[in-house]
């Protein structure tokens, strides 16, 4: 969020290179989120459940798909509880 204005603020995420991530379903995208520990690839995808947004780690190769409920819990989370799961380093 914005400081002054208490307004959430989006970064827009820099044009580039068309990339070889999964693209099956996807409707925009995608997002590549990446620093030194870790890079993600986010797409908003349609399933015949609804919209999901399909969070993908290509250094893990896991995949994981989240509707609006889960994304809405996710957002009333304590910064805490990130920390928390982060500190349990997941098996390779």
């Amino acid at each position: 969020m914005s400081e002054s204005s208490g307004k959430p603020t989006a970064e827009r995420p820099a044009l580039g290179d068309v990339s070889d991530y999964p693209t099956e379903g996807g409707t925009d995208g995608p997002i590549i989120i990446a620093n030194e520990f870790a890079d993600v690839v986010i797409r908003k995808v349609e399933t015949r459940n609804g919209m999901r947004l399909a969070i993908w780690s290509p250094r893990r190769g896991s995949r994981v798909l989240l509707d609006a409920v889960a994304l809405d819990c996710l957002s009333y989370q304590e910064p805490e509880l990130i920390t928390e799961m982060l500190a349990h380093r997941p098996a390779p």
